[in-house]
């Protein structure tokens, strides 16, 4: 459950009012002095309408503001709670969250920053080392940390904004980071050289130097499993683990290789790593395009989902064609 509050002037609480009756609302309504507030407890997944109706009118556009904040769990007697009308009930089904919860949520884990370069940076590391000293554990507990899925969910979401003010930002990030994970394999390449015969390199190194119809199915479903963990508004730190597994040390294993001139498995490697990054991004960017028209009231609101309608069934069809494409690749 969320509960909403929205701060306004006292001279526009009456247009407020007849929203909330519009839309079989109770909130709690307080006036003090020319300031007035209205407070309603909503189930997820009707946060997205109510948000979008608010801004409609102004509410948090034009003036005031809006307040969402998470209820673990509310006790009140069935006398207390609101029985008007069904109009709002039936416009919205699962659970969800909005599309501004979203944008906050992983704004600031999808941007560059000096927390995002430094876990890319603690990551990479330990990916690098449990490769050269063929450590699942030490591989492992880098993907714990990898930051990863944030600059892909971030990507994804931004396709869904009108504006263009975050496209881009979730790209750059994602980049940036691999291209981290590279230089630090490559520095760790250069002090630990790999041995001369090929037999000898750890299997860690050797096992990512090859795309296998397991690999991609793996990044595919993590990505699947990331778009609804997100959709729904559900922690995404075991799902994140998954999605590093995909990237994290395949980008590390690039640089360890590279440094040593092992070019025959470098290329492997490097497809590795393409097809997992297109497969998350394209297997979470299906989960979250279906949900505007699924769950309308969760990711988008219907007023949003005719704002990007027009590029919708684009979007939608590239995304299955491309996976569609990377699955028969890895097949043949």
């Amino acid at each position: 459950m969320k509960q909403i509050t929205a701060h306004i002037p006292a001279d526009k609480l009456k247009i407020v009012q007849e929203l909330a009756d519009r839309m079989a609302l109770d909130p709690e309504i307080s006036v003090l002095a020319d300031k007035a507030t209205l407070i309603t407890v909503v189930e997820n997944n009707k946060t997205a309408i109510i948000i979008e109706e608010l801004k409609a009118i102004g509410v948090g556009s034009i003036f005031g503001s809006i307040i969402v904040a998470p209820i673990d769990i509310e006790i009140s007697s069935h006398e207390a709670r609101p029985s008007r009308g069904t109009q709002f009930q039936g416009r919205v089904r699962g659970k969800g969250i909005s599309l501004d919860e979203m944008i906050v949520n992983f704004g600031s884990l999808g941007r560059l920053s000096s927390t995002y370069l430094m876990l890319a940076f603690l990551a990479s590391t330990l990916a690098g080392f449990g490769l050269r000293y063929d450590s699942v554990v030490i591989t492992i507990a880098s993907m714990i940390i990898a930051p990863f899925l944030g600059p892909i969910a971030f990507s994804v979401i931004s396709t869904m904004i009108p504006e263009k003010r975050h496209r881009g930002k979730g790209i750059l990030a994602e980049i940036v980071g691999l291209l981290l994970c590279v230089c630090i394999g490559f520095g760790i390449g250069t002090l630990l050289p790999l041995p001369a015969s090929s037999s000898e390199i750890p299997e860690q190194i050797m096992s990512r130097t090859a795309p296998g119809f397991g690999d991609v199915m793996f990044a595919i479903l993590s990505g699947l499993a990331a778009g609804i963990f997100i959709v729904r508004g559900e922690s995404t730190s075991i799902v994140g683990v998954a999605v590093a597994a995909s990237l994290c040390p395949p980008a590390t294993n690039i640089g360890i290789l590279l440094a040593n001139g092992r070019l025959e498995f470098l290329m492997g490697s490097l497809e590795l790593l393409l097809l997992n990054v297109l497969s998350i991004y394209m297997a979470c960017a299906v989960i979250f395009w279906i949900s505007q028209s699924i769950v309308r009231g969760g990711t988008v609101s219907s007023r949003q989902f005719k704002k990007i309608s027009k590029r919708y069934y684009v979007q939608i069809g590239v995304a299955i064609v491309v996976l569609t494409g990377i699955i028969v690749f890895i097949l043949q």
